[in-house]
């Protein structure tokens, strides 16, 4: 890379002098450190494994929130990278027999390039808004019937079983980090190291520009900011931010079915968003994880209940909620409620009080 190259990338992602107003953030990323660190002291292998598989949720919607808390560009099939980067760590170290990280390099690289070529026929194409995200289900779509139909690679309907844990080797030394507490600081490392990244990030001079797309992309444009370039290289970072969620879930779980892209799980990664607040590269991760561990705990009572709910909670956010859980969140949705008719007090008409008379 020559030197104005270089130049020009420590201008785009310099940041600004901390303030008063990120010393909250630096403090939680601070305490949520300690959490990880402590928590496999205290608890067993089963909630370990349950947390861990919730944390890993919590990279898919900081992905999720970098497109569209960020760039404003709602997709309604995100979940066609977390797929891709299951099947391709799958595929890579049970077909070819390949090691791990080779694994989760393959499948951050098959979602990275999917999302460049969907992204640039789109993007610079002008494909905006409810357009871009009607086609981005017809691709989670393709994917699925693709993952169910290619059986001698993707294994069908059953899927790809067997698949093999997460090690790195190391001076001669392999390194096995499949176990529930190993795999605990696996997770939870990428998580906070994303999370991180991502932050800073945002507050650099590029996640201003995404701000200002976000708001008005006309006006950005009319600023000299090439609009289409700079929504597409955030496409792509969250494509490979999904994947890396994938081969984590893949390298956790052990196994990789079609329902992985399953439409379903696209609309609970919008609830996490719109829950946790659009922007807030906290609020979404941790509306995921709570999100996901009660999904977990409804469905081990009822299998039918768990759609029910998430279509309430979506129904609600949208009505009461719709920047989000904040304080001033609450407070509105308390005053909504507080207006519903049942809570309005009895109107008392001229005629009516005559009549008691």
């Amino acid at each position: 890379m020559s030197g104005k190259h270089a130049g020009r990338l420590r201008l785009w992602f310099s940041q600004p002098a901390f303030g008063p107003q990120d010393v909250p953030p630096l403090l939680i990323w601070g305490a949520v450190v300690a959490v990880v660190v402590i928590v496999p002291f205290f608890a067993g292998p089963w909630v370990l494994s349950t947390v861990r598989d919730a944390l890993v949720m919590g990279i898919l919607a900081l992905s999720y929130d970098l497109l569209w808390g960020r760039a404003g560009v709602l997709t309604l099939g995100h979940t066609t990278f977390l797929g891709l980067g299951a099947y391709g760590f799958a595929v890579t170290t049970v077909q070819f027999g390949l090691a791990p990280a080779m694994g989760l390099a393959a499948g951050v690289l098959c979602a990275a390039a999917v999302a460049a070529v969907i992204g640039y026929f789109l993007l610079f194409a002008g494909v905006r808004l409810h357009f871009f995200a009607i086609i981005s289900l017809a691709v989670l779509i393709v994917a699925q019937q693709l993952a169910v139909s290619w059986q001698s690679v993707t294994g069908g309907d059953t899927g790809i079983l067997g698949i093999p844990g997460l090690s790195f080797g190391l001076g001669g030394h392999t390194f096995d980090l499949g176990g529930p507490r190993a795999s605990w600081y696996t997770v939870a490392i990428f998580l906070l190291a994303a999370t991180g990244l991502v932050w800073l990030a945002c507050r650099s001079r590029c996640g201003k520009v995404l701000d200002a797309i976000a708001a008005n992309e006309w006006r950005a444009k009319a600023c000299g900011y090439d609009t289409s370039f700079h929504l597409l290289l955030v496409f792509i970072v969250s494509a490979a931010l999904a994947a890396i969620a994938g081969a984590l879930m893949a390298a956790c779980s052990g196994v990789v079915a079609p329902d992985v892209f399953s439409p379903v799980l696209a609309t609970e990664v919008i609830l996490w968003v719109a829950i946790g607040g659009r922007g807030r590269t906290g609020g979404p991760v941790i509306a995921a994880v709570v999100l996901t561990l009660l999904r977990q705990t409804v469905s081990s009572y009822s299998t039918d209940g768990w759609p029910l709910i998430l279509g309430g909670l979506f129904l609600g956010c949208v009505l009461f909620m719709p920047n989000g859980l904040r304080l001033h969140g609450l407070v509105e949705f308390a005053r909504r409620v507080a207006r519903m008719p049942w809570n309005r007090p009895p109107v008392h008409r001229a005629g009516d009080a005559q009549e008691e008379r």
